[in-house]
């Protein structure tokens, strides 16, 4: 079932009343859509750019976390930085190589070479022809069990709720790979750069989900 972008923006916003503008994901196979710009920040921080009205995108030249790029399967010569512990040790003192090279090994990411770019936009500006493969809300808890449940209602499945790995391995990597909702707090850094508030939560919806 074809769900229409300024639809589902509709149902959000003017009907369950997030206060956050949704933002459309779409995975970069091949091309990249025109209209959208490439930006240096945080693969996670394009929620926070999006909601803001921009039409954007990182790659593997445009990007400012070498995390989100291995989530997003676009590092695959550093690869061993991020599976090894070194890079969250160096960066985050408060890991142990131990615990670093254990949270990448328990954490979702796309296959290497999956896709060439991540773009993001709001859901009510997304150019005609660009495919949506998912939304992202940030919103409170209680919309947050209303929007990842909403397939659940339709068939039977749970949606995915995630603590501990990074954003961008939770709202972008295991809606995909898991292929179903997801609501996470996602981590430090996540909520940071897209300045989530102590009662929010990330949403993901992807694009089979938005008939429910």
């Amino acid at each position: 079932m074809t769900v229409e972008p300024k639809e589902l923006h509709h149902v959000l916003v003017d009907m369950m009343k997030v206060k956050r503008p949704p933002v459309a994901i779409t995975y970069c196979r091949d091309t990249i859509p025109a209209g959208y710009e490439p930006v240096q920040v945080v693969a996670c921080g394009i929620v926070r750019e999006a909601e803001s009205g921009r039409r954007i995108y990182v790659d593997a030249q445009h990007h400012d976390c070498y995390v989100g790029l291995w989530h997003l399967g676009l590092l695959p010569k550093a690869a061993p930085l991020i599976t090894e512990g070194e890079y969250l040790t160096m960066a985050q003192g408060f890991f142990t190589p131990e615990a670093a090279k254990r949270n990448k090994a328990q954490s979702e990411r796309l296959a290497d070479g999956s896709i060439i770019a991540l773009a993001a936009a709001p859901l009510n500006d997304v150019p005609e022809g660009v495919t949506i493969d998912s939304v992202i809300i940030v919103t409170d808890a209680l919309h947050a069990m209303q929007i990842a449940g909403a397939a659940s209602v339709r068939s039977g499945e749970f949606p995915i709720g995630e603590v501990g790995p990074s954003a961008c391995a939770s709202i972008f990597a295991t809606p995909i790979n898991k292929r179903n909702s997801v609501f996470a707090t996602g981590d430090g850094g996540g909520r940071m750069h897209n300045r989530l508030a102590p009662g929010e939560l990330f949403v993901t919806i992807p694009a089979h989900h938005f008939q429910h």
